[in-house]
């Protein structure tokens, strides 16, 4: 089986991607949506949250999201200690992903050879995460003008200078050279739907 990792800075597209072989029947693990799952589930990742952050970092459906980004945006000692609280309980979780058997998101009769030999985990930072790295052979980056970056994330409902603040917090952190050894692909989603596709369905062949 092909490991690939979809990465790329926020507010780039890495979520449309995604979608995008989800409807070619792939196999797409979102590890943003992942981590707050174990947020609200694992009982060993909340008490080592609380433990650090405090008690009131917690909420009953995973974590004060407020709280911790003002830390962590401000901290970099505390946003490199959020990642060794959490990366190897996701690491875990996308190593499980790899091992489970094989399913589809479509009915099989639809669903090529490629779509059953090859899995794909989507998230911003896998730089940083070098025990989940390890398991990818391929890595993709999505990547968008800046300016495109920013107004998507006003769009999601940021202010501007906390757009400008989480783009900054990640700058660099997607570069191909940090992905020495590996595949490493690019892909352009300035907003052209049909161009991203296009790109796509090349790299899928």
């Amino acid at each position: 089986m092909v490991k690939i990792g979809i990465t790329g800075s926020i507010g780039a597209g890495k979520s449309f991607v995604g979608e995008l072989l989800r409807e070619r029947g792939f196999l797409v693990l979102d590890a943003d949506h992942k981590v707050h799952e174990l947020y609200r589930d694992c009982n060993e990742l909340r008490a080592e949250l609380a433990a650090y952050f405090g008690p009131s970092c917690l909420t009953p459906s995973g974590v004060n999201s407020a709280l911790i980004a003002d830390r962590v945006f401000v901290d970099a000692k505390s946003r490199e200690k959020l990642e060794q609280i959490v990366y190897p309980h996701l690491t875990c979780a996308v190593e499980d992903f790899f091992n489970a058997d094989s399913e589809t998101s479509k009915d099989s009769a639809e669903v090529t050879d490629a779509a059953r030999n090859c899995r794909f985990v989507e998230a911003a930072l896998f730089s940083r995460a070098p025990e989940l790295l390890k398991m990818l052979d391929e890595i993709w980056i999505v990547d968008a003008p800046e300016n495109v970056r920013l107004q998507r994330l006003i769009a999601r409902g940021l202010s501007e200078s906390d757009a400008a603040r989480r783009i900054e917090n990640q700058r660099g952190a997607c570069a191909p050279e940090l992905f020495a050894g590996k595949l490493v692909r690019m892909m352009i989603n300035d907003g052209d739907r049909s161009c991203v596709e296009s790109q796509l369905d090349k790299m899928l062949r």
